[in-house]
């Protein structure tokens, strides 16, 4: 079902030659699809493994991870904050727009998101895509997060412009490809634990294998 939802993501169409204006219009499930709902032990045992799972940010190597038991599940490459200070009508004063580290947990699901430029309050309903053709606004969930204790409006959410993973371009919000989106709502049900950090040593197997470039200049 989550590999079905997945595939709506318009530059995954579009690579197959379809363009899609509103993807609230594809059918996920066609009539005659087939469910196979699993049975109280196997229910049980995905349940044992979602209270066991991780969500796993490190800014300046734009990645997130999922984990569970401390196994690697999945990773996606994710675009984090702006390294400046912006007015954003949504907060009315003046905010830092780099990404928050700490650790907590997802405290709400937006199953069916309003959008809002946070700059001047606007609503908004459409989006221009890389390739310059207008849709509208995909409905796949946003996960916020609650970080040492706070809830600073710093979401887990999609971006219609996946040009901009891998670099520091939001105003605080994790952004990910509208795919990567689902899988990551799939593995966050309430209360999954997640940790943003800000490491610049990336290590394998104990050793450091890569410094990486220091974003926000915290150690300047």
């Amino acid at each position: 079902m989550i590999d079905t939802l997945a595939n709506t993501d318009y530059y995954r169409m579009m690579a197959k030659d379809s363009f899609v204006y509103d993807q609230r219009q594809m059918i996920a499930l066609p009539k005659g699809s087939v469910l196979h709902l699993p049975d109280s032990t196997k229910a049980c045992r995905i349940l044992d493994n979602l209270a066991h799972t991780e969500i796993d940010v490190n800014i300046p190597e734009f990645k997130l991870r999922i984990y569970q038991d401390s196994i690697l599940k999945d990773e996606f490459t994710v675009r984090v904050g702006q390294d400046k200070q912006r007015y954003l009508k949504m907060g009315e004063r003046v905010t830092d727009l780099r990404t928050k580290t700490g650790e907590g947990m997802i405290v709400r699901h937006a199953k069916h998101p309003d959008f809002y430029n946070p700059v001047n309050g606007q609503q908004f309903y459409t989006t221009h895509r890389d390739d310059g053709k207008l849709t509208q606004m995909p409905q796949i969930p946003w996960m916020e997060t609650e970080i040492n204790g706070i809830r600073n409006g710093q979401m887990i959410h999609p971006t219609t412009n996946p040009k901009s993973l891998g670099k520091a371009y939001s105003n605080g919000c994790i952004g990910t490809a509208e795919g990567d989106a689902w899988v990551i709502y799939y593995y966050a049900p309430l209360g999954t634990k997640v940790r943003i950090r800000y490491d610049l040593d990336t290590h394998f197997e104990g050793a450091v294998v890569s410094i990486l470039k220091d974003i926000y200049g915290v150690e300047k």
